[in-house]
């Protein structure tokens, strides 16, 4: 789903994913991991990708057939966009931003 989407909008805005990798600043390796499905890209990098191509992220994350209410996916960016919306105003200097990664890695990982 997201990847068609992303493929979707790509080729309706006729860029490629060399013109988006340079937009976004990652590798074209990199985007070609995202859309063959070899690699999830972050948040922050997933916001990127919605901007450069003119689109919301809960727009690359639709479902045609899920209605977007009530869906987790939805409910889940919500609450991501949400902690990105607090972590913005905060200037992390390294440590600090290494011992956040440290805790949300311990938070997804059993």
């Amino acid at each position: 789903m997201l990847t068609a989407n992303i493929k979707k909008v790509m080729s309706t805005n006729k860029i490629t994913a060399k013109e988006l990798s340079k937009i976004i600043d990652v590798t074209p390796t990199h985007i070609s991991y995202i859309l063959n499905n070899k690699r999830d890209p972050s948040v922050k990098l997933l916001d990127k990708i919605a901007t450069a191509l003119g689109v919301s992220i809960e727009e690359l994350l639709r479902d045609e057939n899920i209605s977007l209410k009530n869906n987790p996916i939805t409910e889940k960016q919500n609450q991501i966009n949400t902690i990105i919306e607090h972590l913005e105003n905060k200037n992390l200097d390294p440590k600090r931003l290494n011992l956040l990664n440290e805790f949300i890695d311990l938070v997804f990982n059993d």
